[in-house]
């Protein structure tokens, strides 16, 4: 829960009509267990149904929480509004239909940017799943298993192979970024039908890192957060991908906007 001390992580919330699902995504935000506080910022894109007054209700009280409608809608103008209303060096942006199963989620991430001065931007493996998760234990370890096992296991893979051969991709549902780091990349910007935004925000911290001569980008997984699949399709999948490759000039030109 956040307390009045100066917040040390931004946790930044998008939302547009998500009255189903911000709930839980607040719930596991406010369980946080850590020794410092963190604020929270929603940034709604003038939701049409009861998404502000529930997150109005949740986070009354509540230091360092606040809920800004932005001028304009869309991901990329909401987050990047929000983003220059934070008050700490870390922000966390998290989508509003994920949840931080682990209440120590920010402790141990914050005791990595802590530690390890040269870490630009992480993010946490992710599992889909559709409300419904079974968690079993193996000793001392932790498994849980959605309807979604095999896409979850294909794309453990995936974001392991990225950050084995030293291109660690971001993803957009929960992404951390150090505040000058975020600012100095350009923030976050549009790509075309606003597929692939946190590729094009990835691409901008790896020519960050080339530009510097030092920095890292980490994709963590002794973490997890869980995350809705109602986007999950193949049909959306292959049209992000066949759009990238048929505009990787606009992709590239794009994440070399950088400070």
């Amino acid at each position: 829960m956040p307390s009045k001390a100066t917040p040390k992580i931004t946790i930044i919330i998008p939302t547009y009509n998500e009255e189903l699902y911000i709930k839980d995504t607040l719930t596991g935000v406010l369980n946080q267990q850590c020794n410092f506080s963190y604020e929270i910022i929603v940034v709604d894109g003038n939701s049409g149904d009861n998404t502000v007054s529930i997150v109005e209700k949740r986070i009354e009280k509540i230091p360092h929480a606040y809920i800004y409608i932005a001028p304009e809608r869309g991901k990329v103008p909401q987050l990047n509004h929000a983003a220059s209303k934070a008050k700490s060096d870390l922000l966390l942006f998290l989508d509003a239909d994920t949840v931080l199963i682990d209440p120590y989620f920010l402790k141990k991430i914050h005791k990595k940017f802590a530690r390890d001065k040269d870490l630009y931007a992480c993010s946490a493996r992710f599992k889909y799943y559709d409300g419904h998760a079974l968690d079993f234990r193996l000793g001392s370890l932790k498994f849980i298993v959605t309807p979604y096992l095999i896409i979850n296991i294909a794309s453990h893979i995936y974001y392991f192979l990225k950050s084995l051969f030293g291109f660690a991709e971001l993803t957009g549902m929960n992404l951390l970024v150090r505040r000058s780091i975020f600012f100095e990349a350009g923030g976050f910007k549009d790509p075309p039908n606003s597929l692939g935004i946190d590729k094009v925000f990835s691409d901008s911290i790896h020519y960050l890192i080339k530009k510097h001569h030092k920095g890292k980008v980490k994709t963590f997984t002794f973490l997890s957060v869980l995350t809705s699949g109602r986007h999950l399709t193949i049909d959306r999948s292959l049209k992000r991908v066949q759009q990238y490759r048929s505009q990787k000039d606009i992709y590239d030109n794009l994440a070399k906007k950088v400070g």
